[in-house]
């Protein structure tokens, strides 16, 4: 009696095994943009309605940005960071400044700039240096920061996440190891733009900004070229965080509403259109959307 019962579990147990596998298999379908990674899962259950590759831990580049938002509205949420609070350009930043390729707010020594315009520009416009910034101004400086990134990716369960620095920025261009480069995999991206929209929904108040004026009247436009009235605009889209370095390609974190559900999508080192790396990267999250939320 004892050994059926045995061999009856070890039945059930092989049949869970192999449904859930199932279940987390998806057969890959032809897109007309190819990306090295690819998921698209529902926001408020977690549920994956696609995916490709998408636990391979691969450079993120300013997609990097989710943690460091999710840190510094931390901060502003326990009051130890307000938006008023004002920052003056260290050494480290001042040096960012002078690298013409790195997208950047524009500190100058000598001026005070608030946390919120801080936390606009690095959102919207993906300034490096304003992420950075912010850094320091949560930790002290962008060292103990990397470890508080570190440390809230493992408490979120994240396997195949690891931050070198605040900004998303390749390890070499900064002067580090080519190694020293953020890495994560899409689907770990998916869980801190899930984590980052459940519990601090008010970053949506930022990302679906289209532009912005700095404190020197300057106006800042979003990268995000999906949003209403941007050129590329699909209704529904409120965010998130576009990335690009020469090592993680082109790579794009979108969130938006539609038919009543939030979605989230990751696709990462997306193919180049001859020399166009930007428009793919929407047009492929566009593609997702509509083949399997809207079209479902």
């Amino acid at each position: 009696m004892k050994k059926l019962i045995f061999i009856v579990l070890v039945i059930v147990l092989s049949i869970t095994v192999v449904t859930k596998n199932i279940e987390n298999t998806f057969e890959n379908v032809e897109l007309t943009v190819t990306a090295k990674a690819i998921i698209l899962i529902d926001a408020d259950t977690g549920k994956v309605i696609y995916e490709e590759n998408s636990a391979e831990s691969l450079p993120i580049a300013s997609m990097s940005k989710l943690m460091t938002q999710y840190l510094v509205l931390n901060a502003v949420k326990s009051g130890n960071l307000s938006w008023g609070n004002t920052y003056k350009p260290s050494e480290a930043i001042q040096q960012i400044a002078g690298q013409s390729a790195a997208v950047k707010l524009g500190m100058t020594a000598g001026n005070a700039y608030l946390v919120q315009e801080l936390f606009t520009a690095m959102t919207v416009n993906s300034a490096n240096d304003a992420s950075m910034a912010l850094a320091e101004m949560v930790s002290g400086t962008e060292e103990a920061f990397v470890k508080l990134m570190n440390k809230q990716a493992e408490s979120f369960g994240l396997k195949e996440t690891t931050f070198f620095n605040a900004s998303g920025l390749d390890g070499d261009y900064i002067g580090k190891g080519y190694e020293q480069t953020n890495h994560a995999s899409a689907r770990d991206v998916a869980v801190i733009a899930q984590k980052l929209i459940a519990n601090h929904p008010e970053v949506l108040d930022f990302t679906r900004m289209t532009s912005f004026k700095t404190g020197s009247g300057t106006t800042l436009w979003s990268t995000n070229l999906m949003l209403a009235g941007m050129p590329l605009a699909l209704p529904g889209i409120d965010g998130l965080k576009t990335g690009f370095t020469d090592q993680a390609g082109s790579c794009f974190a979108s969130t938006g509403v539609f038919n009543g559900r939030r979605i989230i999508s990751v696709v990462m080192d997306v193919e180049a259109d001859g020399g166009d790396a930007t428009t793919p990267r929407f047009e492929l999250t566009r593609e997702l959307i509509e083949r399997f939320v809207l079209n479902e």
